[in-house]
């Protein structure tokens, strides 16, 4: 929400920007630039080496559950009703396991993922950077996240203005 109302006050002011001769907009597409970097084909394996482990584990859960509930099933009708009780609250619970591991596997590997794309995004963030002031930019526009990803120390913050304009301060 910020971001549309930064980008619409930036839009309005635009038209009074123009005749500044020095104004320059860039735009970039981040997400097509990263997937280009070549640190990201390693975080690509990482991520499937990990993926590939924790599916195994999954799987194997899986069979285990499957395995328990097709024996259960077969013996249901020879077990006393305390047996068939105890084994159905340890399939219950063999299941609440499977979920929580589901779910904590999937904490991990967002985390993971996350870790490993910090130092990418950094040295992209860095890169747009020193694009925008080599180049003398007063805004680069990121296509793919929607926003401003660089602003130059020349670029006006307008929002007082704004504001005294709404009558609101």
């Amino acid at each position: 929400m910020i971001k549309k109302i930064a980008l619409g006050v930036l839009l309005f002011a635009l038209p009074f920007l123009a005749n500044a001769q020095d104004l320059k907009l860039g735009y970039i597409n981040s997400q097509e630039v990263m997937m280009l970097m070549p640190e990201i084909n390693d975080i690509e394996k990482q991520m499937a080496d990990f993926n590939a482990q924790n599916t195994k584990y999954m799987q194997d859960m899986e069979a285990e559950i499957q395995t328990k509930m097709a024996k259960y099933e077969s013996e249901r009708e020879n077990l006393s009703e305390a047996i068939r009780k105890v084994q159905e609250e340890d399939l219950q619970e063999l299941y609440r396991r499977y979920q929580n591991a589901q779910q904590t596997l999937y904490a991990e590997m967002q985390t993971k993922q996350q870790k490993l794309l910090q130092p990418v995004q950094d040295k992209l963030k860095n890169a747009i950077d020193a694009v925008g002031k080599k180049n003398n930019f007063y805004f680069i526009f990121d296509l793919a996240q929607g926003g401003i990803v660089y602003k130059s120390d020349k670029a006006t913050d307008v929002t007082a203005l704004v504001k005294k304009e709404l009558g609101i301060i």
